[in-house]
């Protein structure tokens, strides 16, 4: 995945307004003079101890102001430049992107999930303390950056060449154990949803999957028309009730379905056709489809390589911007006035 931070600090809006009583450590001119706030410098450096688990050292904490202040300098540049342009959609999806990432991390939502919806986009953002002006403003000066520092090089970026073969075996023996596909199950089902119900109506809805289960057995309806005229779970109803690949140990569907159910789950057959079982979520009647034992996917494969190009080629890509950031920021400090004030003159 490409990299749009220029340095660990841009995580922070650049756009440091001061308060009435915080003081610059520095100010900042190439095309207008702009102070660095003491208060954001504190806010930065605690940020960072806490990311580390370790104090700063006075040096350290210089350095931290350095980049804060080529930070400036490359947010100053890119708006001066008139070719470099940032639409209101382009913030939009890349905050999107960026917050999805965030919630992936954090367990909130499974791996390669986004966020779509607008509002909700809206909600996360002000759960985290931020108005969605303020987060957009920080998303918009990091594409700012990176197209001000992909721009100033393109040669050095368009050098980037695909991975060798010498490279990709490498990368899929270093990541061997990730291409390890757990069993899997996919299975059909006629779902009873019990959420939000009270004891009494779970009982019900447990009765009423009994009598479709004793209707599937004993007369000729079959599994598909009982998934189209009962099946509660209106996603899979379009497709005949499947769902899968289930793998084993995926703690999602752990988390979904309950460890019974997955157990029990995947000691049934192809062709099985289950009790009426209880998941964390409701009751089902399956009907497993297929199966598949755990498998090493060969570094051929079509997923696996192009896993491996991107792999490759983001690391690749980031050695140069990495690069290109900092031949960049010499230019610009050569140009500008900068002045530090306190305990960093």
């Amino acid at each position: 995945m490409r990299k749009i931070l220029i340095s660990i600090v841009l995580v922070f809006s650049a756009a440091f307004t001061l308060a009435a009583q915080d003081m610059a450590v520095a100010t900042v001119r190439l095309e207008k003079t702009e102070p660095v706030s003491g208060q954001q410098l504190e806010k930065t450096i605690q940020a960072i101890e806490q990311q580390q688990g370790r104090s700063l050292s006075n040096e350290d904490k210089k350095a931290v102001l350095n980049q804060m202040i080529d930070q400036v300098l490359v947010i100053q540049a890119a708006e001066a430049d008139k070719n470099i342009q940032i639409s209101n959609e382009e913030v939009e999806q890349a905050g999107m992107r960026l917050l999805s990432q965030q919630l992936q991390s954090m367990g909130a939502i499974p791996p390669g999930a986004q966020l779509t919806d607008k509002q909700q986009y809206k909600q996360v953002v002000e759960q985290q303390g931020l108005s969605i002006e303020e987060y957009e403003s920080t998303i918009r000066n990091q594409l700012l950056a990176e197209k001000f520092i992909t721009s100033s090089d393109p040669a050095s970026f368009q050098a980037i060449g695909p991975a060798s073969a010498d490279e990709l075996n490498t990368e899929y023996q270093r990541r061997v154990s990730e291409f390890v596909v757990s069993d899997s199950v996919w299975f059909n089902h006629i779902f009873f949803n019990v959420k939000d119900l009270s004891p009494a109506d779970a009982r019900a809805k447990y009765e009423t999957a009994q009598e479709v289960h004793r209707r599937l057995l004993n007369t000729s309806v079959t599994f598909a028309e009982l998934v189209a005229s009962e099946s509660e779970d209106n996603v899979s109803k379009g497709r005949g009730g499947l769902i899968g690949p289930v793998m084993k140990g995926d703690t999602v569907a752990e988390q979904l379905y309950g460890n019974d159910f997955m157990t029990k789950l995947f000691t049934m057959n192809v062709g099985d056709i289950s009790d009426v079982m209880k998941s964390n979520v409701g009751y089902h009647i399956l009907q497993i489809t297929e199966k598949k034992a755990a498998q090493l996917l060969p570094k051929d494969d079509p997923e696996v390589r192009s896993y491996l190009e991107q792999i490759l080629y983001a690391a690749k890509y980031q050695k140069t911007f990495d690069e290109v950031t900092q031949k960049t920021i010499s230019g610009l400090r050569d140009r500008a006035t900068i002045n530090y004030f306190g305990e960093y003159r």
